[in-house]
């Protein structure tokens, strides 16, 4: 969307109205798009970032009730951890309400102009 004082793109929006910083936005997004659950490696590589940087940020993302975690038991033994977002319906409903909110309390301070 195109406003006077720049470009607000839909990324901006989406980070803005669940609090995230980029980083996180970029691991939400690649799990929001993913059509299956991931790994900290896989995520690792598809974002070319650390893997201390995704376990941190996959805990601020947990923390905020935007992701859950599936352990999967390996056939030689052990397990791994896979990620996905949490409710991919009820993210998006809570997208649109913070922006509802937010257009309805924005054309209220515009009329008490």
């Amino acid at each position: 969307m195109d406003i006077t004082c720049g470009k607000l793109d839909i990324e901006d929006i989406i980070a803005c109205s669940l609090a995230l910083k980029k980083s996180e936005y970029k691991i939400f997004q690649v799990l929001l798009q993913s059509k299956m659950n991931m790994t900290i490696q896989q995520l690792s590589e598809t974002l070319k970032l650390d893997r201390t940087t995704i376990q941190k940020i996959i805990k601020v993302l947990s923390g905020k009730g935007l992701i859950q975690r599936y352990q999967e038991n390996l056939e030689n033994g052990g397990y791994t951890y896979n990620y996905t977002i949490k409710n991919k319906p009820e993210v998006k409903n809570f997208i649109k309400q913070a922006l509802k909110t937010w257009y309805e309390s924005s054309v209220q301070q515009i009329d008490k102009c």
